[in-house]
């Protein structure tokens, strides 16, 4: 058997391992990811990939809130396996991919 799965606009991911996103993610997983057009593709729950005003690299962390400010619209993120929400508010721009498929 054989398994077909069309996604537009994707991209494969594979992760380093920080242990911020255990026991889901880790160094052994890969991802399918799609790229988000608008703020619409974002939803609290999605695992997201974005650079960090904070630290070097892309970070792949949970969206926990969401909202508007005078800046527009942002997100707030926090690892699975981390005590404290990221900081900053990530917009849009920040914004890389968004994890639709985790194979392990």
């Amino acid at each position: 058997d054989q398994t077909f799965i069309k996604i537009q606009n994707h991209e494969w991911s594979i992760f380093t391992n920080t242990k911020s996103m255990d026991p889901v993610i880790d160094s052994t997983s890969n991802a399918i990811e799609i790229i988000p057009e608008s703020e619409n593709d974002i939803h609290i729950g999605d695992i997201i990939a974005y650079k960090s005003k904070y630290k070097d690299g892309i970070v792949a962390h949970r969206v926990v809130d969401t909202g508007y400010d005078g800046f527009g619209w942002y997100a707030r993120l926090k690892g699975d396996n981390n005590d404290y929400i990221d900081p900053g508010k990530v917009r849009f721009d920040q914004i890389k991919r968004v994890v639709v498929a985790i194979i392990y």
